[in-house]
């Protein structure tokens, strides 16, 4: 069902994809052995991993790299080695296989690719190693994923890995593949961007999804629902969720939207700008409330949080742009495109 929140498990349940479908197939038939995929929270980019990789033969792995940083402070080696093995031995099970990987007890993730590549090579199969956040590596300490990951790009054939970033410059600045100087640099690998819906996509899917629940719901409506929430899937399906499972009403169903979608969006832009909490507050509000002009930007933090310095407002306008909070227009102007992130702003405290 289109409107279920849980991630979809099976290509014929993607909605508007089949060129990244078709791209991931690309790679994985050239040998790619790296793959980053980028896109905004709730674009659905957990949802085609999971529908591409459960359709194919090979052997995966898929991690929430968020999730073992909010449980560790960082990314322990051990976490991803653990992780690792129980998912392949499963895998090697699954097939009748015996994962014979013989490895000591100091967690070297190099030594159990290694392994895995050899096994992988005998049984000519590729194993997959999907990193869903893949910006949070960077909270590695003293590991360098960076330079683990292009080790393995470069010895490694049986192995691909499939990074994914809602934090686009983030997950940029952890690769520096444009760096002479990083372990990615030169890399090949294939980029695949999940853009919002355009209007007349948007439009498609909420359709379809109405269809598959035998509810009809006028043109106006859905006008209205893109005109309110944009071309981001998961704020779509949430509101399909509501008028559908719970039987609300137009204007309710995108009250609830709202309320829980910028609920959620707000610890995570508290969680982001906790380190200097008043300053990107008043960023924020001043782009939410048209001030989209690094000058007048600068005016009204001055105004609102005290003296800034175009050092500090440069670094901190960086951040957000890298969190993907706020975008940058070619024209040089400063906006936030997703409504809920809107939201969220407007209920932030100063």
């Amino acid at each position: 069902m289109l409107f279920d929140f849980a991630p979809k498990e099976n290509v014929k349940d993607l909605y508007g994809r089949a060129r990244e479908l078709d791209s991931l197939s690309l790679s994985l038939k050239n040998g790619e052995r790296l793959i980053i995929i980028y896109g905004v929270r709730r674009i659905g980019k957990t949802s085609l991993i999971h529908s591409f990789l459960n359709e194919r033969e090979f052997p995966y792995i898929l991690l929430d790299m968020k999730e073992i940083y909010y449980v560790s402070g960082s990314i322990p080696m051990k976490a991803l080695y653990n992780s690792v093995v129980k998912e392949f031995v499963k895998f090697a099970e699954k097939i009748g296989e015996e994962a014979d990987i013989n490895l000591n007890d100091d967690f070297k993730l190099t030594d159990l690719l290694k392994e895995i590549n050899e096994w992988c090579r005998a049984r000519k199969l590729i194993f997959i190693i999907a990193l869903d956040e893949a910006q949070y590596l960077r909270f590695g300490g003293r590991v360098r994923y960076d330079g683990i990951i292009a080790w393995s790009v470069d010895n490694l054939p049986n192995i691909t890995f499939i990074l994914t970033g809602s934090e686009a410059g983030m997950l940029k600045e952890f690769l520096r593949y444009e760096d002479a100087q990083a372990p990615l640099y030169g890399r090949l690998r294939n980029e695949i961007y999940l853009n919002r819906f355009t209007k007349d996509a948007a439009i498609d899917f909420l359709g379809r999804g109405f269809k598959e629940a035998d509810k009809h719901i006028s043109k106006d409506e859905l006008e209205d629902v893109i005109k309110n929430l944009d071309g981001v899937s998961g704020w779509l399906t949430y509101y399909g969720y509501y008028r559908t499972k719970k039987e609300m009403g137009h204007k309710e169903a995108i009250a609830q939207v709202f309320k829980e979608g910028s609920q959620l969006t707000l610890k995570e832009i508290e969680s982001a700008i906790s380190h200097s909490r008043k300053r990107y507050v008043h960023i924020l509000k001043a782009i939410v409330g048209g001030l989209d002009t690094w000058g007048v930007i600068k005016a009204y933090v001055n105004s609102n949080a005290g003296a800034i310095s175009d050092t500090i407002l440069n670094s901190l306008m960086q951040t957000l742009l890298k969190l993907g909070i706020i975008e940058k227009a070619q024209d040089g102007r400063y906006m936030i495109l997703d409504p809920i992130s809107i939201e969220a702003i407007k209920k932030l405290k100063s």
